[in-house]
């Protein structure tokens, strides 16, 4: 019965070094990202972000109308040569 115990308590103690381990880490991880974020700030260009979004959304939209004009176009194609 005591070796049962015995490995019981190792197991606890292997879990509350893993997750002791993970906070720390964690908590490293989160400190360096916070200390970058007030240089990432200053370097983010919020105008600009916003300018290539509309360009983006722009060609986007610009390409969906030449696939929908080259469906009519393919459609009426079709419907002409079925009528002869």
């Amino acid at each position: 019965m005591t070796n049962h115990t015995e490995q019981y308590t190792q197991i606890f103690q292997q879990g509350q070094q893993a997750a002791q381990t993970a906070v720390e880490n964690w908590t490293r991880l989160a400190k360096t990202f916070a200390d970058q974020v007030p240089a990432f700030a200053t370097q983010f260009d919020a105008e600009a972000a916003v300018d290539r979004y509309f360009d983006l959304n722009e060609k986007v939209l610009e390409a969906q109308r030449d696939v929908a004009k080259q469906v009519l176009a393919a459609g009426a194609t079709l419907a002409s040569a079925a009528k002869a």
